[in-house]
């Protein structure tokens, strides 16, 4: 299994909320006769907004010791958020891997090893193979047929190549991040109570 490099960013307390998704790369202009003609540069980041709750001193002293050890913009680290990283999916007993060598720039991976005429996941929901940094976004229900064999459908296409035999995580997925600002502020409230939010973009190293 797969073991990360980077610091787990604390889970403890949960967010208040989180705002998710990708960031595309397009250049829209219009032509000569009025028509729009847009261009795709590739690629698209993860970006999250997150904000805390009402915190209590302690709580808020070490999620703000956390980010200032990450040094702004500086740092990487590791997040898995509720919900956002984990399934709705039947995954219980699948250990799914890459069929084939795939080149990187791919949107469409063929999956083998899981249980059979099982939804894995969910169009909308994340993914990502195991050494690799960048998270994925299914654009079609992730099923296997009868064989345990599925086509992945996702968005971006692949930043590199994946591997025969990959694992694919289907659960839990880590998004490899870091802060948008090198600006670290939390406001203080009546009370001894903090409420302050981050941001995140995806980092690809």
């Amino acid at each position: 299994m797969f073991v990360s490099l980077y610091s787990l960013y604390p889970q403890d307390p949960e967010f208040k909320s989180i705002a998710i998704g990708l960031k595309f790369k397009t250049d829209v202009s219009a032509s000569d006769n009025g028509h729009d003609q847009a261009v795709s540069h590739g690629g698209a980041g993860v970006e999250i907004d997150a904000k805390y709750n009402s915190l209590e001193y302690l709580e808020t002293m070490g999620v703000r010791g956390f980010l200032a050890g990450q040094e702004g913009k500086a740092g990487v680290c590791d997040l898995i958020l509720p919900v956002e990283s984990h399934t709705f999916g039947d995954i219980a007993g699948s250990t799914p891997r890459c069929a084939a060598l795939t080149a990187g720039g791919s949107k469409a991976i063929t999956l083998k090893d899981a249980l059979p005429n099982k939804t894995l996941r969910y169009a909308g929901e994340w993914i990502q193979f195991a050494g690799h940094d960048k998270a994925y976004m299914l654009t079609q229900n992730l099923v296997t047929d009868g064989s345990g064999t599925a086509t992945i459908n996702l968005v971006p296409s692949t930043y590199e190549q994946i591997l025969l035999n990959e694992q694919i995580i289907i659960d839990e997925v880590v998004f490899k991040v870091r802060a948008d600002s090198d600006i670290i502020k939390t406001t203080i409230k009546k009370g001894m109570r903090y409420t302050f939010s981050v941001k995140f973009v995806e980092a690809i190293r």
